[in-house]
């Protein structure tokens, strides 16, 4: 597609980023990129591995026009390399682009078997896939699709996220137009902020459950912003959501046996309703 192209945000990840070969056995032929930023001493080793499919930006550019809602000064997180995607999809000439987190394992569709289980099969056809959302982008006022997490689909073919198909909830995969700039915030839980905060004002974020992702588990791979999470907590992560919304969000916990500190968005809170034409002022 050559309207399209994919971006994957990586720091200090040289030797263990997944998501650029789990793309090409999924079937992904078109233009891939990595992104690094010019404070990542693993930048030869990028280079070694991929070439001329590296792009790097320096971070410099983006703290003043990227709202961290903090005043740390510290540059380590990953919000201005998805600022800057968008500025970069747009000079390249894309019409769509995707934003990719750098430790996807793999992609697959969702669908229910002759026996009324929800199963999962690997897709090998990704080029497919990502030309049928563009096209649906393209005849709907939707401002970005996401695929699903594992955990949406917990409870199986009786969950409500499996059930509606289509969630007012992105995260780390954001299938976005080239042409409709909408920079990301926050230092911390930039992705879900960011797509509540536009959502609340009407925005359309959308993640498609029939398409999942198989990504790691929170702070188990190093570089990244693991670090950062490790250093100040999840505690601290999740509260830049309530900062921001402090109508629909909360910090709450998460978890079975071991619980820990988590953000938690109420999208009847924040997502607008369209009212039944009945309830129209005469």
């Amino acid at each position: 597609m050559n309207r399209f192209a994919i971006f994957i945000l990586s720091h200090g990840r040289a030797d263990t980023i997944s998501t650029y070969d789990a793309l090409r056995k999924s079937g992904y032929t078109g233009d891939m990129y990595v992104v690094i930023d010019n404070e990542d001493d693993q930048e030869g080793l990028y280079r070694e591995k991929f070439g001329s499919e590296i792009i790097q930006f320096d971070k410099r550019d983006y703290v003043a026009i990227t709202d961290v809602a903090d005043l740390d000064e510290g540059r380590k997180i990953g919000v201005f390399a998805r600022n800057f995607i968008q500025d970069k999809a747009k000079e390249m000439g894309y019409q769509f682009h995707l934003q990719l987190d750098d430790d996807i394992h793999g992609f697959g569709y969702r669908y229910i078997d002759d026996k009324g289980k929800l199963r999962t099969r690997p897709i090998h056809g990704m080029d497919r896939v990502l030309e049928a959302m563009c096209d649906y982008m393209a005849s709907a006022p939707i401002t970005s699709l996401s695929f699903g997490l594992q955990i949406y689909y917990v409870g199986g073919v009786e969950s409500g996220s499996w059930q509606q198909q289509m969630i007012p909830k992105t995260m780390t995969t954001f299938l976005m137009r080239a042409d409709d700039v909408r920079y990301f915030n926050m230092r911390m839980n930039d992705d879900i902020t960011t797509s509540a905060l536009n959502v609340s004002r009407g925005s359309l974020y959308y993640t498609y459950m029939p398409v999942m992702v198989e990504i790691d588990g929170t702070q188990e791979q190093k570089g990244g912003m693991t670090e950062i999470y490790q250093d100040s907590g999840t505690y601290r992560k999740s509260f830049y959501s309530v900062m921001a919304l402090p109508s629909c969000a909360k910090v709450s916990q998460m978890g079975i046996t071991d619980m820990r500190v988590h953000h938690e968005i109420h999208w009847g809170n924040c997502a607008p309703k369209l009212l039944d034409e009945r309830f129209r002022r005469v």
